[in-house]
C-alpha cells in the first residue's frame, strides 16, 4: 500500500513523500524509522479530507440544522429591516435593553390625597 505524508523538515518547510507499506499498521513504524512526524497522512489516490471533514448521518443532520439557522436568521433580517415599522422596531430594541420601572399605585406615603385626579408616580432603576 501506498501512503502519503505532509510533514516539516528539519528548517521548519513543508514537505511531502510517497511511502510503500506492507499494510496500514506499519505506516507510523516506517515514519519513525525514517525520523518523519506526520502533518497528515492519506492512502495515496484517495481524496484528501480537510481538518474538519466529516460524513455520516450526524453531520448531515448537524448542517441541515445549521442552514435552517441561517435561513431564519436571513428571513428576520428581512422582515426587521424592511418589512418592520419603526414602533415594532422601538419595541424589540426595548426589549434588549434594561427598562425603568414605574410605579403607578394610589397608596402608601408617597400617594396623593383622594379625590384630586392625581397620579404619584414613583421612578425607579
Amino acid at each position: 500500500m501506498k501512503f502519503e505524508v505532509a510533514y516539516r523538515t528539519a528548517d521548519g518547510k513543508m514537505a511531502e513523500t510517497t511511502i510503500e507499506v506492507a499494510d496500514r499498521n506499519a505506516v507510523y513504524s516506517e515514519l519513525r524509522r525514517q525520523g518523519i512526524t506526520p502533518i497528515s497522512l492519506h492512502e495515496a489516490g484517495t481524496k484528501k479530507s480537510g481538518k474538519f471533514a466529516a460524513s455520516g448521518p450526524a453531520v448531515g443532520v448537524a448542517k441541515i440544522v445549521f442552514m435552517f439557522a441561517l435561513l431564519a436568521l436571513a428571513a428576520f433580517a428581512v422582515w426587521y429591516f424592511v418589512l418592520a415599522d419603526e414602533g415594532t422596531k422601538r419595541h424589540l430594541r426595548n426589549l434588549a435593553t434594561p427598562s425603568t420601572k414605574v410605579d403607578m399605585r394610589n397608596h402608601g406615603p408617597d400617594a396623593p390625597r383622594k379625590g384630586t385626579g392625581a397620579v404619584s408616580v414613583k421612578i425607579s432603576e
